[in-house]
């Protein structure tokens, strides 16, 4: 690792150590072997928590193991034929679990999608000019609650490769009431997509009084009380 690279890395450990609040007590649910499971606070959550989960792949232990633990419903969005794939099998047909087939974005539209770059692994995700792309219809977090009869939310999950950050935008820019966010972010995962747009996503989140709670990987918590 060259030194430049050295150096940035010490200069995000340092901004994460200046941000990150180890003041509440967080859970971890999903799948560890895989790499499917999120750290999340969960004294806010109820058998009547308002619950969305943006992305399926082909992976729902963690939504699995927070029906059983808090007892909630949970919405869950993926306009992917993974995603579609994964709903369909019959352990996921429980009535906790609503699913939709769009996916979350910054505004309602069409989306046009790359297939996976890893097969076993599923994700789809936003068209890069490779390969045969599909279109998939994606709705604004404020459609969707409002087509649901929400009028808050009180934990999102977000893993919706690449699109995370003009959802956080949007989130922010409407003031939407959410109270806990679960985010990945895809820097150097994506193509295009760099660690600065992390950086500025976060800071947005924090001085919107969100707290940053946890950050594992690429996995990140928020909490705003």
């Amino acid at each position: 690792m060259s030194f430049v690279r050295k150096l940035k890395n010490f200069r995000y450990h340092l901004f994460y150590g200046a941000l990150l609040r180890r003041d509440y007590k967080l859970i971890t649910l999903g799948n560890r072997s895989i790499e499917c499971h999120w750290n999340f606070y969960p004294d806010n959550l109820t058998a009547k928590s308002v619950v969305y989960s943006g992305g399926v792949g082909r992976d729902v232990s963690f939504e699995h193991e927070l029906v059983a633990k808090k007892g909630c419903s949970i919405v869950l969005l993926d306009p992917s034929p993974t995603g579609i794939e994964t709903m369909a099998l019959p352990v996921n047909q429980i009535p906790e679990f609503k699913f939709i087939p769009v996916g979350l974005a910054g505004h309602c539209k069409l989306l046009k999608l790359s297939p996976p770059k890893y097969p076993e692994e599923g994700s789809w995700f936003k068209y890069n000019g490779d390969g045969n792309a599909i279109e998939a219809r994606c709705e604004d977090l404020a459609t969707l609650m409002q087509r649901l009869g929400h009028n808050q939310i009180d934990l999102l999950k977000i893993d919706i490769e690449g699109s995370e950050y003009e959802v956080l935008a949007d989130l922010l820019k409407k003031r939407l009431p959410v109270s806990q966010v679960l985010v990945e972010f895809h820097h150097d995962i994506l193509p295009g997509i760099r660690r600065r747009e992390t950086v500025r996503a976060i800071l947005k989140m924090v001085a919107a009084g969100y707290k940053l709670l946890d950050q594992c990987g690429s996995n990140h918590t928020f909490f705003r009380p």
